[in-house]
């Protein structure tokens, strides 16, 4: 049973899929009330579906519930919307220090729908007193640093900064 609703969950969260479910709902509720007028009343099926078409509703009674809604929505809106908590925990892994090499990468976690993926990776040599100085092209612009001899493959690095991220996404998932 909870397996069926974790299922249900995850397509009531489609956006395509909740307008199906949506449907059903209303389809089944007028389903049962046109059964329910044919046992009671004696009302034909056709007739029980076209006395729902054709309720009428005061156009006042709209206009209040839509106020009402848009009201609530105001007061109820979440601060940042645009990312769900997990989505949110994930963003904040945006940085990963090389302590072999005195490297500090950092980047911005976004999402492909409901893959992450990294954009804006730089990187900074670590192996001066002050604080991380960014890399020029691909090493360190101090001459005579380690970091400026040695050129580093930013491609490859995203790669494995993107596969250790996909795992995090898994794991919380």
């Amino acid at each position: 049973m909870k397996k069926f609703f974790q299922t249900l969950s995850k397509i009531w969260n489609d956006p395509v899929w909740s307008k199906v479910i949506a449907v059903a709902i209303v389809a089944s509720v007028s389903l049962i009330y046109a059964t329910v007028q044919n046992k009671t009343e004696g009302v034909s099926f056709a007739d029980s579906f076209k006395k729902i078409l054709d309720l009428k509703v005061k156009i006042i009674y709209i206009a209040g519930a839509i106020i009402i809604y848009l009201i609530g929505k105001r007061i109820f809106k979440r601060k940042d919307s645009f990312y769900n908590r997990k989505q949110t925990k994930l963003r904040e892994f945006n940085k990963l220090e090389d302590k072999q090499n005195f490297i500090l990468y950092r980047w911005g976690v976004f999402f492909d729908y409901e893959t992450p993926f990294i954009s804006d990776l730089t990187p900074f040599c670590t192996r001066h007193d002050a604080t991380p100085i960014r890399f020029v092209g691909s090493s360190c612009p101090i001459a005579g640093c380690n970091n400026n001899r040695q050129q580093i493959n930013l491609h490859l690095a995203k790669n494995h900064i993107e596969s250790v991220l996909i795992d995090e996404w898994e794991k919380t998932k």
